[in-house]
């Protein structure tokens, strides 16, 4: 075989990648993170044999509010997505508004309904067109999608598909 590398940026690597940038400092970047819903990475950690050596942590989110040592934190429980979701923003109280998270309820409901047949249809739009088309309100994406995009993928929520 002979494989073809594809890479859009001067860097190898997609999100695995490490380089100097032009004042000699080291930047890196990789999987940080995976989540219970992957299953192909789970069947890698089984057929390695190293699947009893996940550290599990509390599925939840923190965030660095303006003010230093101020964090606030959406947890998520322990029942299926998008359900999880709801509660963990319903139960948020530092973020968001009451209304901005009915509206992002709201919005939220195609893919309560539809499950992974409308997941796979938001695919040809980014998460930022994808909220503005459910009429979701900007400070969804300001205070927790920005942040959620660089956090997982390195870039906006306008360059992540939804």
């Amino acid at each position: 075989y002979r494989p073809l590398v594809l890479e859009s940026r001067d860097v190898l690597g997609g999100k695995v990648a490490a380089w100097k940038d032009e004042d000699g400092d080291w930047y890196e970047t990789g999987l940080h993170i995976f989540f219970g819903a992957y299953p192909n990475m789970l069947q890698l950690f089984e057929d390695l044999g190293i699947e009893d050596r996940l550290q599990w942590k509390k599925h939840g989110m923190t965030f660095a509010m303006p003010g230093a040592g101020v964090f606030s934190r959406f947890e998520f429980p322990d029942i299926p997505g998008p359900f999880n979701g709801l509660v963990g923003i319903l139960r948020n109280n530092d973020m968001l508004s009451l209304s901005d998270k009915l509206q992002f309820g709201l919005a939220l409901v195609p893919a309560i309904l539809q499950g992974q047949s409308y997941v796979e249809e938001c695919d040809n739009m980014t998460i930022s067109e994808w909220l503005k088309k459910r009429g979701a309100p900007p400070s969804i994406e300001r205070e927790i999608f920005i942040a959620m995009a660089k956090a997982l993928a390195f870039v906006d929520p306008d360059k992540v598909s939804a």
